[in-house]
């Protein structure tokens, strides 16, 4: 049997155990014609040569890793919500206002959900801190609230990275056996709902900006598109076809946000200056007199 057939062979009794644990299923409800297709899609996640190995992660740095993300993509909506109420995303229709709110709401339930599981593994979710004002203008060059174009587009490169980070360490929880399931079946329900808010993001560009873009990465479109490898070798996975997603390593992921987790100092906010409180006039003193010199006694 080739090397990778013995591979998918591993996953699948991985991916059996998995969904038997999360879905409370027997093996037997699962077909081959199922396992087989499922295990090769996690296939792709196992580092095939020395260039694409990342850093083994525990399920608690897993946790932290994604939790580090969650709180930033959170703070990013919420500054775009600010934006848009007053700022310069006001211009942007209603239902896309909307949208903001609701996928900056996603990401705060993220945050809360992966700091409930957090210590349960040995971590704490209070010292996993992003910066006060981290510096999102690293993402284009330039301020991403400032119009709903840069905005979008700095948008969808936060959920397609997401989207990647979390495929990136499937491998990771697989590894880690039965204390990676719970930390699993959140990095697969989050990943979901990542996906989402990256074609919805991807959509709203299409139709309020008319940009030419595809509600998926594609590795056929423009460089820019794709931020992080899609080149993988060594895999049974054809990345160049849009039937299937690429993932991001750690190294890469880092190495993106790293610029924008850097805190931008706040311009101090100049104080109005305060008219002088007049003060009463003092009534002139007379001039002293200078004392005689003292007399002589002879």
């Amino acid at each position: 049997m080739k090397p990778y057939l013995t591979l998918i062979a591993q996953q699948a009794t991985q991916v059996l155990s998995f969904l038997s644990y999360s879905l409370k299923l027997s093996f037997t409800r699962f077909s081959a014609a199922i396992v087989l297709p499922l295990a090769l899609l996690l296939l792709f996640l196992s580092p095939a040569s020395p260039a694409q190995a990342q850093a083994v992660l525990t399920p608690r740095q897993v946790t932290e890793y994604a939790l580090t993300l969650e709180k930033l993509e959170a703070d990013f909506y919420r500054r775009a919500a600010i934006a848009a109420q007053s700022g310069g995303l006001a211009s942007v229709p209603q239902f896309a206002k909307e949208i903001i709110v609701s996928y900056g709401q996603d990401e705060a339930t993220h945050v809360a959900d992966l700091s409930a599981v957090l210590p349960s593994l040995g971590g704490d979710p209070n010292i996993v801190t992003i910066p006060s004002n981290p510096n999102y203008s690293a993402i284009l060059g330039r301020d991403p609230f400032a119009n709903p174009a840069d905005f979008l587009l700095a948008g969808q490169y936060v959920e397609d990275l997401g989207v990647a980070a979390y495929k990136g360490q499937v491998q990771n929880l697989l590894a880690a056996g039965d204390a990676g399931k719970t930390v699993l079946a959140a990095a697969l329900a989050i990943h979901s709902v990542e996906a989402r808010h990256a074609a919805g993001v991807r959509y709203l560009r299409q139709s309020l900006l008319g940009a030419d873009v595809r509600p998926w990465i594609s590795e056929n479109a423009s460089s820019s598109e794709v931020i992080y490898n899609e080149n993988r070798t060594g895999t049974p996975i054809p990345f160049s076809s849009d039937a299937f997603d690429g993932y991001a390593t750690q190294d890469e992921v880092l190495a993106l946000v790293g610029p924008i987790l850097t805190n931008v100092e706040q311009p101090a906010t100049p104080q109005p200056r305060q008219p002088a409180t007049p003060q009463p006039r003092q009534p002139a003193t007379p001039p002293t007199q200078p004392e005689a010199p003292p007399r002589a006694l002879w």
